[in-house]
């Protein structure tokens, strides 16, 4: 059974059950987005823009018209 969101939370689709060609896109898009407004990291632009991850990952993907999902999961030692 999947985990129920608290009241008033829209469950979206995770990053990693996208499709190859959208998490591709997906990339892109936010590789695109910190070039195009000189962020080294989604993470400053999150504290510039006062946003969390979330936030700035749906408004990434509404922008160019891609499915919204939960932004990637990072391994940072991986």
């Amino acid at each position: 059974m999947p985990p129920l969101n608290p009241p008033g939370q829209i469950q979206t689709m995770r990053f990693e059950e996208l499709s190859l060609p959208d998490r591709y896109a997906a990339e892109s898009a936010a590789s695109r987005f910190l070039g195009q407004h000189r962020y080294i990291s989604l993470d400053e632009a999150c504290q510039t823009l006062d946003l969390t991850l979330p936030q700035l990952w749906s408004q990434i993907m509404q922008d160019r018209g891609l499915p919204d999902c939960d932004p990637p999961v990072f391994a940072p030692f991986a």
